[in-house]
């Protein structure tokens, strides 16, 4: 499945996120799986992500935030694609 723009999208509910000095940790409290994040504003983008916001407008605000170009920004989406595949993140 692809994420929308329009969507509201959060985090699944078995799934915790912290912020580290190199990224981010995701734990799924479900498989125990551990996943190693290496982006900051990945990390920042899945800690925001509580369904209030579309996709698109949590992207935009990310960008003006961290001051991401089109190349970042395209990079965090295809991870935050990703991470849908993987059970991660949901549409609400």
């Amino acid at each position: 499945m692809t994420l929308r723009d329009e969507a509201r999208c959060s985090l699944a509910p078995q799934v915790s996120v912290r912020a580290e000095r190199f990224g981010g940790l995701i734990y799924r409290y479900d498989d125990r799986a551990l996943l190693f994040l290496r982006s900051r504003p990945l990390v920042e983008l899945l800690l925001g992500l509580d369904g209030t916001k579309t996709l698109k407008e949590a992207l935009e605000e990310l960008a003006a935030e961290r001051d991401l170009g089109v190349r970042e920004l395209r990079a965090v989406k295809d991870a935050l694609q990703k991470l849908e595949e993987r059970g991660i993140v949901r549409e609400l």
